[in-house]
């Protein structure tokens, strides 16, 4: 014990010196190798069979993250009712081919959209507590600018809405995250403005509600006056019906642009609602549900029937479905139902509105006890508004990037030592009289 506790003597003659790290090198090498596996994560770089390059290292590294995700509430519910919903995928695809053909081309990329998923909120729940949250977002949004393509037709007709606005909106609220609120609030706004200018109507409303919830903490939220759970919740719900309702006048008004408007009272004049009439395929969904309530299973692909039945359901609210975009893109040999919800019903059935219900409650639950807590954060707060959004109205392939972050920000982890610690990597809560405010 001696020996151990002597200083190092000289190494001898001939003999090289061993170095040994120290603990500060291996936790630059943890934050490094968390660091890149993010910025992977964000390229989406796809490999063969719809596999990324970011979900393989996010299973290589799954004995890394699983602690930190069994240490969170509702972490091994949403892991088992996602594999549920994996391998009921599989077998509905096998029930169901006895009416219906089952394409294993279309099997593979669902299946491991899904499984990415899955790994891919682990590891970064894990980089929060490696990184910090903020860090974490701008690794991972870094990878988004780097991933993201010009050369498509739809980044050509709107560059901002289909391109930019992703990466620059998550890497911004990164690093005003790491400034306080007033930054927050200040990204928030000019981040709406921009929406506003480039005919991107969802994105304008859920940056508005994001911008109006900081404020609402910088403005309410103080250590000794916290809103109850109850009291956020309901607020929640009166400022999202006041944002669409001031977000549709603005936009019937012509504030956000002729174009937007032109196509808002069209849809309105087809449908009777804005959320119907640009998201007709609600009404497909609805109709499929009606029809086939138990799914259909990972690879099968529509009949004629299945077509025939969703196409009644949209020319139900005054859709015209004869228009090849239901023949291409929602049944062009697999079920696109552009929701995150229609999709998972489509493959896993009742498993998927399970795990699509798990998803919401934990969203949910870390938005509310946050905001109450005065510690939800821009990023959390947008993200956690689209994927609640995408949920209904965006495909899952889209909907990937927000729904990662959402989540990884949004677990609340478990008490410990009387302690609940809200927010993940941030330090215990000082008694009221010494709480620092945002």
């Amino acid at each position: 014990m001696t020996l151990l506790r002597a200083a190092p003597s000289a190494p001898a003659a001939g003999r090289p010196e061993r170095s040994r790290a120290s603990p500060g090198d291996a936790r630059a090498w943890v934050r490094a190798i968390a660091a890149a596996a993010l910025v992977v994560l964000g390229m989406r770089f796809t490999l063969p069979q719809g596999m990324q390059a970011g979900f393989v290292v996010a299973a290589l590294l799954l004995p890394v993250w699983w602690g930190s995700l069994r240490r969170h509430h509702w972490g091994v519910a949403f892991m088992v009712a996602g594999l549920l919903a994996v391998a009921l995928g599989l077998w509905l695809g096998v029930a169901n081919s006895g009416d219906h053909v089952s394409s294993s081309p279309s099997t593979v990329p669902m299946t491991v959209i899904l499984l990415g998923t899955l790994l891919g909120v682990g590891l970064f729940l894990w980089g929060t507590e490696v990184l910090t949250p903020e860090r974490a977002v701008l690794w991972f949004g870094i990878g988004l600018a780097l991933g993201f393509s010009t050369g498509t037709p739809l980044f050509a007709s709107n560059p901002w809405k289909f391109g930019f606005a992703l990466p620059v909106t998550v890497i911004a609220l990164a690093l005003a995250a790491r400034y306080g609120r007033r930054w927050e609030l200040a990204v928030l706004l000019a981040l709406t403005i921009v929406a506003a200018l480039s005919d991107f109507r969802s994105a304008f409303g859920l940056l508005l509600l994001a911008a109006l919830l900081v404020f609402a903490q910088l403005a309410i939220v103080r250590p000794h006056r916290r809103p109850s759970a109850a009291a956020v919740l309901i607020g929640l719900g009166v400022l999202g019906v006041v944002v669409f309702q001031l977000g549709q006048a603005l936009i019937l008004d012509g504030y956000l642009g002729l174009a937007t408007q032109s196509r808002s009272v069209e849809q309105l004049r087809v449908s009777g609602s804005l959320i119907l009439g640009g998201r007709p395929e609600l009404a497909a969904t609805a109709a499929l549900m009606e029809h086939h309530p138990w799914g259909f299973g990972a690879g099968v692909v529509p009949t004629a029937g299945d077509i025939q039945i969703a196409k009644e359901g949209m020319s139900s609210i005054g859709y015209q479905p004869d228009n090849g975009y239901v023949e291409r893109f929602m049944f062009g040999g697999h079920f696109e139902l552009h929701s995150v919800v229609g999709d998972l019903w489509a493959q896993s059935g009742v498993v998927g509105l399970v795990l699509s219900a798990v998803v919401l409650g934990v969203l949910g639950v870390g938005v509310v006890r946050r905001i109450a807590d005065g510690t939800a954060s821009g990023i959390l707060l947008y993200t956690a508004a689209q994927s609640s959004w995408n949920l209904f109205f965006a495909p899952f392939y889209s909907a990937f990037p927000t729904l990662v972050v959402a989540l990884a920000l949004a677990f609340v982890p478990v008490a410990r030592d009387g302690i609940d610690r809200f927010r993940v990597g941030a330090t215990p809560r000082l008694p009221s009289s010494r709480q620092p405010t945002g």
